[in-house]
């Protein structure tokens, strides 16, 4: 994939700068340690490349540095893992931190609050997103999600209801001050993965790494030549009615984000659904298994993933075409247990292990 420019363009034409955005913001916030981070430890016989795993947004983490010295490599390592909880923190709808997303939904239907600027920056590129699928994954679900959350499925009508206070309008930004209509609650699932990623791969080259890898769930992203001189290894899972994983991709510079019907799924009444909702119905998606996303920027891997998982191959091949710099794209189609149908838009340009 060739390098893609720092500026990615929607298809409605509204320029949002992200990774300037991030980096800004995270040149302000990075500490050296700090407690109850993960140790570093060898990653897998490289001595020149230090491991440090743990939990983040729910899901298992790890993150690779490579570095001249193993002191130089720790430090970075604690300082990416550190951007991370900062991040986590953020994003909890119901948290308490000055600036994050708690202080703004508690705030709905008042007036505006002032916003940490990398959230002001995650909830712009939310609401483009939103824009761009015409309203089938955004920022503002946290009621509808929450109706999945339950024992038992939810009436159409409040259904219905929560599908139209998720709706893209519902938020006004102007720089770092956001606006939150009433009765509207904003949700970043399907963004903040990639987010903390793009933080922390942000955190590690400020510390003066060249090479790393950070992976939170199944969001990843790696710069640099990685171990092998040709990217960083990444299976993509076992989705069903497969018996091994599709292929390895070689990330380079790149991120790699999917969206699976199967892991964490909804169980709702004794059924399981996929995760992601379409917003526009309020019901969750159907006939995907998977969605495989390459882009620069995890943020924006993890984003299309979702956005494409709800919107389909047909829907999603339309809208992913008039996206710059071009995504890659891979599409698992079908119902388990059944084998997947493999559809894809611009996957030739994915590097892949031989």
């Amino acid at each position: 994939m060739p390098p893609a420019p720092s500026r990615t363009v929607l298809s409605f034409g509204v320029p949002v700068m992200l990774a300037a955005g991030i980096a800004a913001g995270i040149a302000a916030g990075i500490a050296a340690g700090a407690a109850g981070l993960p140790a570093a430890a060898p990653a897998g016989g490289e001595p020149a490349v230090r491991r440090a795993t743990g939990r983040a947004l729910g899901e298992p983490a790890r993150i690779d540095a490579a570095a001249p010295s193993a002191p130089a490599a720790e430090t970075a390592l604690r300082a990416a893992f550190a951007e991370i909880r900062e991040v986590e923190r953020l994003v909890d709808p119901e948290g308490a931190e000055p600036g994050g997303l708690g202080a703004l939904n508690r705030a709905a239907g008042g007036d505006p609050v002032s916003l940490d600027p990398r959230l002001a920056d995650l909830l712009e590129r939310a609401e483009s997103y939103c824009t761009w699928s015409q309203g089938a994954h955004g920022p503002l679900a946290g009621r509808l999600l929450a109706l999945w959350d339950g024992r038992s499925r939810p009436p159409a009508s409040t259904l219905a209801a929560a599908a139209a206070d998720a709706a893209c309008d519902g938020l006004r930004l102007s720089g770092v001050h956001a606006q939150l209509a009433a009765g509207r609650r904003a949700d970043l699932r399907g963004f903040a993965e990639g987010f903390a990623v793009d933080a922390a791969v942000e955190a590690l080259r400020a510390r003066g790494i060249v090479e790393g890898y950070v992976e939170i769930g199944l969001t990843r992203r790696g710069f640099g030549p990685g171990p092998g001189g040709e990217g960083w290894a990444v299976d993509l899972p076992v989705f069903p009615g497969l018996d091994r994983p599709l292929q390895r991709v070689l990330l380079r510079d790149q991120a790699l984000a999917v969206a699976s019907a199967v892991h964490r799924p909804l169980v709702v009444g004794g059924d399981r659904h996929a995760p992601w909702i379409d917003q526009r119905t309020g019901l969750p998606a159907r006939g995907v298994l998977g969605v495989v996303a390459v882009s620069e920027l995890a943020v924006d891997a993890r984003a299309l993933a979702a956005s494409l998982f709800v919107l389909g191959n047909r829907e999603g091949m339309l809208r992913a075409g008039v996206l710059e710099p071009r995504p890659a794209v891979l599409w698992l189609l079908g119902e388990a247990p059944g084998r997947p149908v493999l559809t894809h838009f611009s996957w030739s340009q994915v590097a892949t292990a031989r």
